[in-house]
This record gives C-alpha cells, structure tokens and sequence, in this order.
C-alpha cells in the first residue's frame, strides 16, 4: 500500500502522538509489488503482493524497545507504542544511543518513474516472453523472474525530523542453459524506470553466452589479467565500498587502517584511473535523498584518481572521534572509459574474460581478500578474440588489488552482481592484470 506524503505525515503523527517515552522514531514501509516467474521456457507463477507496516522505538535514557505492526486502527498504534516503551524500560543501556536527529534538508528525489508505476499486465509480461520465446527458437532453456513496483518510506520523530521518499523499481533477470547441460548465460538488471530494461537485447546475449560457453576447457589457475564484466565488477565495487567503515579503520581492523594508528585517507593506494563516488540523483541511479535514519544523502567522492577520499561514519563514531558524519550511502558510481567489452576483449593479447561471480564470502576483513566462484562463462582471450570457454574458477583476491591493477575501464553501466541484491550500482567493465584464481571448479 502506498501512501501519500499527506497520508504518511498524519499516520505517523497520529503514532507519536501515542507516545510517552523521552524520545520516539516512527518508520513507515509500503510496497505495491507485481511478479512473474519463469521455468523451463514457461511462465510458471505471477502474484502481487502489498504491505504497510510501522516501526516504533521509543527510549527512555539510553535504553531503547522497538515494536512493528501492520494494523492501523487507533487501539492497535497505542498498543504497539505501548510494548515499545515496555520494553525499553526492562532494557540495558545502548551505549552508543545517539538521541533522534533534528529536522534535515534534503535534495529532490528522482528515484520515482511514473512508467514503473503504471506498468501493465501485458507489459510485463511482454517482458519475460521475448526471453523464452527466444529460447525455444534457440534450443536452450530459461529460467527467470520479473518484478516491478512501487515503495514508500517515511520517518519521523520527537526531534521534529520528517522525510519522506515514494521509489519505484522493476527488475528482470534470466539464466539460460543449453540442452547439453554444459552451456550458461545469465542477466540480472534493475532499474527506477521499467522503460530502460532492455530484454531483447539482455536475452539475445545471454543465449548467445550459453551457446558459446558449450564444453569449457580445462587450464590452469593461476594469475591472469581479466576483463571483469559489469556484473562481476559490481560485486568488487560492493564488497569495497561495504568495508569502507572509518570505525574499522580508526580501530586497525580495516584495510584502510594506518600503521601506527589513523587511516589512509589522503593516499594514493589504486591506479590514477579509480574514481568512486556517490549522489541520489545520478540519472543512471537515483536513490533515496536520506538514509533510513533520516540522514541526508549528498554527493560525495570516496576515491579521486586512485586517491581515498572519505570513509563512511555513523553519528556516534563521527561524534566519539570529532569527524563529520558521513552516512553509507545510497548508490556508489565507478566512473569508466569509452570502449566497450568487445573492444577490451579486441585489444588484449593474452586475458581471461569473466561474465559474472558468484557465492563471494570473506576471508580476511583486514586484508580486504575475498573467495569465490566464477559462472555463467568464463572464456579464454587470445590475440584480440575469444578462442574458447574454460572451466569455472574459484578466486582468492581482493577489490583493492583489482582497483590497483586497473590496465582499462570499459564504459559503465548500471550493474547487479551476485551479492549486491536492489542496492543501485553503476560500474564499468574492468581490465586488470594478475588477478588470482586459486583452483579450479566444475560449476556450470
């Protein structure tokens, strides 16, 4: 359910009015949601689902009790900031408690498509049947999923803080397998606008993938320059900007920690090519203008030509070290170059081309190394061409040795990796050498 900037105000109003806590915030959520799921070159499920729910925390000191509901008469909101306060009352001090934010100003929103909202039945259909038609006419075999719709989030508290933000997203993704079981290509896209998913071109590449992934090659791991397609090189920007924490790095727990105490902002630790940034009205990916505390959201550059700029820092961690608040942020860019992957792939003599990663966990937060897999195609690059598929990989590496061995950025694009669900990322294809694969895997 998706209620107006007026309606929300009032509802929430109408919560804290409930309250007698020292201090209370009040966050509302609300989604209208459409879906399709495909199996087998066949529509197997649609469904709509909508929600409106209210979470409250109230605090008493700095011991705080939070209570969600879904139900909206006047008995039901008393009772739930009743149990809120009840449960702060028998609850241990927070003692990082940061008391609620006063009023904030914040920039337009952007991220709302009318075209999103009013998408219809047969339109999002069409979307998903140019993937499995395509598929038949192919001899392969898809699988995927379809969604769209509309969300709100409102916040307000004692401190006199409001913000509202109404967002819209629609999402297509695909997995297409040749019939031999030895073949794959994959897609994932999300965007504010549902005009901008591109399916004939997304599903046409990725049977092509499939087909051309058919009876991979066994080579050794080792260490090899890559060419990152945009999905995998989400996944390195992600897991960088995620451990780009001031608190980890004040504390020495972090790659971006200084010996000897402090952090490494202000030095020149990738390649000159490296520029990281964040802004909620990128027109590629709009996000909301504050964060889910109420924070706003501003432009800000995390790395400037290879240099480390900032670090993100809560409110109690910006007021325990005296530095500004930087909240996380609600898109991050990697500005790219002009070529495209085929013109990356044209001019490399000796590379390994990667379509995407998968199942990427951690191996040492310190270091920033990470473990995973390669899928979906992973192909060898020879004088300019790709002569053939190899076998998938497992990898042992960091983002920051990526970042450091950039040889080319390809043009960006808006990118989903396999670890980075909704969250908005726009990032280039990226050449880089001595990129580490430890050992080989039998994945598909």
């Amino acid at each position: 359910m998706i209620l107006s900037e007026t309606e929300a105000k009032n509802l929430l109003t109408k919560v804290l009015s409930h309250s007698k806590a020292e201090s209370v915030t009040a966050t509302l959520e609300g989604n209208n949601t459409y879906n399709i799921r495909f199996a087998r070159n066949s529509i197997s499920t649609n469904g709509f689902s909508d929600g409106l729910s209210v979470s409250i925390t109230s605090s008493f000191g700095k011991k705080s009790g939070s209570v969600s509901t879904n139900k909206f008469d006047d008995a039901s909101i008393k009772e739930a900031v009743k149990r809120s306060e009840d449960i702060a009352k028998v609850s241990p001090d927070n003692k990082e408690f940061m008391p609620p934010l006063g009023p904030q100003s914040y920039v337009s929103a952007t991220n709302y498509s009318e075209s999103t909202a009013d998408l219809s039945g047969s339109e999002r259909s069409d979307k998903a049947a140019y993937v499995i038609e395509e598929s038949v006419k192919n001899d392969v075999t898809s699988a995927g999923y379809m969604e769209d719709g509309v969300s709100l989030y409102a916040i307000m508290n004692s401190n006199g803080l409001f913000a509202y933000n109404r967002a819209s997203m629609a999402k297509l993704s695909s997995t297409v397998r040749t019939n031999d079981g030895t073949g794959s290509g994959r897609f994932e896209k999300n965007y504010v606008d549902v005009n901008k998913i591109n399916n004939k071109a997304l599903a046409d590449w990725a049977i092509g993938r499939s087909k051309l992934s058919v009876n991979p090659a066994e080579i050794k791991p080792g260490r090899y320059t890559v060419i990152l397609e945009h999905a995998a090189a989400a996944d390195m920007l992600s897991l960088c900007m995620n451990y780009m924490g001031s608190r980890w790095a004040d504390e020495g727990r972090s790659f971006f920690s200084k010996k000897g105490g402090g952090t490494i902002i202000g030095e020149t630790i990738a390649d000159s090519k490296l520029n990281i940034y964040s802004d909620p009205n990128d027109p590629v990916a709009p996000t909301s203008p504050f964060s889910g505390s109420g924070e706003p959201q501003q432009k800000i550059t995390w790395f400037e030509n290879g240099k480390l700029l900032n670090l993100h820092r809560n409110r109690f961690w910006a007021e325990k070290t005296s530095q500004p608040v930087v909240p996380y942020p609600g898109n991050v860019i990697m500005q790219g170059g002009t070529k495209t992957v085929d013109e990356l792939i044209a001019e490399s003599d000796n590379a390994i081309l990667v379509t995407r990663f998968w199942y990427i966990r951690s191996v040492d937060p310190r270091t920033m190394l990470f473990t995973g897999l390669t899928r979906d195609g992973v192909f060898e690059v020879k004088d300019g061409k790709i002569t053939r598929p190899v076998k998938n990989f497992r990898f042992n590496e960091s983002p920051m040795n990526i970042f450091k061995n950039i040889i080319e950025l390809g043009t960006q694009e808006k990118a989903v990796g396999s670890e980075t669900d909704d969250y908005p990322l726009v990032v280039p294809a990226i050449k880089a050498a001595n990129f580490n694969f430890s050992s080989l895997s039998d994945a598909i």
